[in-house]
């Protein structure tokens, strides 16, 4: 066994007794897991949900896009999202995001998918509302954008997940 620095893994030490981590495979598990040698505790080091919505402006149907100030991908578009906060469910972290980034309101939420970036180790659940106020960049946004459907930015898109959750509102339509 090794002590490691897991690039996921925000600790090197054990959250309940301090001592440092090393990575073993636990007793009836299959994967090497950060595991503390003193008390036993397994670490283990889960993907973290992201939510979003991509907001619809009546009656037109234009979406709302909003251009990264922050790094991964600033410059780049996409639609209103951010992690979780724990005591919150996906529909208010995403409403919650969609205020942050976009000073945007939004009613009548509608789940257009989930998707997995085993990379970065996100799960991205997207939503689709109604857009209900005005928008403006937030503190994480260049810029805001409506676009209609067929002119939606692909070449500019922030994410794989960005392209997927566009492509699966788009074919609804």
């Amino acid at each position: 066994m090794s002590t490691i620095s897991h690039p996921h893994s925000f600790s090197r030490y054990c959250m309940h007794c301090g001592q440092r981590l090393t990575t073993a495979t636990p007793e009836g598990d299959f994967k090497r897991r950060l595991v503390c040698l003193d008390c036993g505790f397994v670490h283990y080091i889960n993907p973290r949900p992201v939510a979003g919505i991509i907001p619809v402006r009546e009656p037109d149907g234009h979406i709302l896009l909003v251009r990264r100030a922050i790094e991964p991908q600033a410059g780049q578009w996409v639609f209103p999202g951010g992690f979780m906060d724990v005591g919150e469910t996906a529909e208010e972290a995403a409403v919650r995001e969609t205020m942050e980034e976009a000073n945007l309101a939004v009613r009548d939420l509608s789940l257009v998918g989930v998707y997995t970036r085993p990379g970065p180790g996100v799960v991205v659940i997207v939503y689709e509302a109604i857009a209900v106020s005005d928008a403006s960049a937030g503190h994480e946004s260049l810029e805001v954008g409506w676009f209609p459907p067929h002119s939606i930015p692909w070449d500019e898109l922030a994410f794989d997940s960005t392209i997927a959750a566009l492509k699966d509102w788009a074919a609804r339509r």
